[in-house]
């Protein structure tokens, strides 16, 4: 009998615990946080509750949500001892849930393990991205393990979507997914872009992929002139900044995004250049039409590498539409400055009608590798950039975007294999996806799961002087 209960006891301690759903609402909707939460009809006002991973807080739909109910310290401590899920603010119908800040950052998470999917946020005024994860004064340490899901960024002033650090402490193993970023840039007080990896600290040094940004759409982001009191610096797409700050080494992989029509570069990595850096991978992206801001004044190219050791582009369709950019510079299709022989470019298309297709300055050893295709045009199927997002009616950001996806569908059969690829419904085993995430259940059609067993994905195997690890 002793055996028995043991035996028991054993297998009821290793079952996983159901997960919980909860419910959210405004205030004006019977929000509260004295609220238990069980219901829809006891809703609570904010995610500052303790959760476990696998959890769901579901939110009415409604405009009505404030701020100053997800910022700092509004996020509650969520219980993951796998290390391999997050707790999900969700919206119970996708972009149905609005913010509209002004003067403040629309979600500030500050809390590990937390996802949030299918909201939309607007902001105005100073220091107010829309998503932001930074660990802030009083978290005490680096967060890990968060998730910005199928949202929309739709005009704000410090960027869409980013993490920064506080004091000593910053953000680790973060992944963006399917998100829109428009028109985020608009504050003078810095200068901001629409995706902004800054100054990443290591929660630890295991092996495999750390950071993920994969399947989002970011354009029509421009510094105003001036900002952070000179001339425009940014406004790109996406910028991996200043990695050298904390010495950061996670893998970061850059996967199957658009990053279109942009003040600054699209696609950009600066300072990844210390005695040890992090491994950079940028695959299957579309960038384009970027380098329109006529207040910059530096390099200037669709995808560009700047000062950065260890960082990969393959895949990648890059086509400028602009002889001079980013102020009175020449733009390139790939540009590759103070780089070194760690650096990889090669499987990509690039092409410009004035000839400046690629372009390496400064960077000892390195050389474009000799599968690029470069100097023939994809011919995109209607190369013209979208206006702002109106995803009311649409199921999720892909679906939102799908029009923009068709137009910047190369109608040269040589250049579909290139940039993006619709998310297939089908798992691929892929060694630079982030085997936490094959635990998470993410909206559907935002990427394709790297998590199967069978062959391999299309990619070529990585190059042999910078390791791609799994995690």
């Amino acid at each position: 009998m002793k055996k028995f209960a043991l035996t028991v006891l054993f297998i009821l301690l290793a079952s996983p615990a159901w997960a919980t759903t909860y419910f959210l609402a405004p205030a004006s909707a019977g929000g509260n946080d004295s609220n238990n939460g069980t219901s829809a009809s006891t809703p609570w006002l904010s995610p500052n509750h303790p959760v476990n991973c696998g959890d769901t807080i579901t939110a009415t739909p409604s405009n009505a949500y404030s701020a100053s109910n997800f910022g700092a310290g509004k996020w509650g401590a969520v219980s993951c001892p796998s290390a391999n899920n997050v707790a999900w603010l969700t919206c119970a119908r996708f972009d149905a849930c609005k913010i509209t800040a002004s003067g403040n950052y629309g979600m500030w998470v500050s809390s590990n393990f937390w996802g949030v999917q299918g909201w939309e946020i607007t902001t105005s005024g100073s220091f107010a991205s829309c998503f932001l994860a930074d660990p802030g004064s009083a978290s005490g340490s680096t967060i890990h393990h968060i998730i910005f899901a199928n949202n929309v960024a739709n005009v704000c002033t410090d960027g869409g979507f980013q993490i920064v650090n506080s004091g000593s402490n910053s953000v680790d193993y973060i992944a963006i997914i399917g998100n829109a970023a428009y028109n985020t840039t608009s504050d003078s007080s810095e200068c901001y872009s629409g995706i902004s990896i800054l100054t990443p600290k290591n929660s630890d040094t295991a092996a495999g992929t750390h950071i993920f940004v994969a399947g989002n759409f970011s354009w029509n982001n421009f510094d105003p002139s001036p900002c952070a009191g000179g001339t425009p610096t940014d406004g790109e797409g996406i910028i991996l900044d200043t990695l050298t700050h904390y010495s950061y080494t996670g893998q970061i992989v850059v996967n199957n995004n658009m990053f279109l029509g942009n003040g600054a570069r699209g696609w950009q990595v600066v300072l990844n250049n210390g005695s040890s850096f992090a491994p950079i991978y940028a695959e299957y992206n579309t960038v384009y039409g970027n380098g329109g801001d006529s207040h910059e004044n530096s390099i200037c190219g669709e995808m560009l590498m700047n000062e950065s050791f260890g960082t990969t582009f393959e895949h990648n369709l890059a086509m400028t539409n602009r002889t001079v950019g980013c102020g009175s510079n020449p733009v390139y299709a790939f540009y590759v400055s103070a780089g070194n022989s760690t650096d990889v470019v090669d499987f990509n298309w690039g092409y410009s009608a004035s000839g400046t297709n690629e372009i390496a300055l400064g960077s000892s050893g390195f050389s474009y590798g000799s599968n690029n295709v470069f100097g023939t045009n994809p011919n995109f199927s209607n190369a013209s950039i979208p206006g702002a997002p109106s995803c009311g009616s649409a199921t999720s950001v892909p679906n939102c975007m799908a029009t923009v996806v068709a137009n910047f569908t190369p109608t040269n059969a040589a250049a579909k294999a290139y940039g993006y690829q619709i998310p297939s419904t089908s798992s691929t085993s892929d060694p630079l996806f982030p085997k936490w995430l094959c635990n998470v259940t993410l909206p559907p059609g935002l990427v394709t799961m790297g998590c199967g067993s069978g062959p391999a994905s299309s990619l070529p195997a990585p190059p042999t002087n910078i390791s791609a690890t799994v995690k």
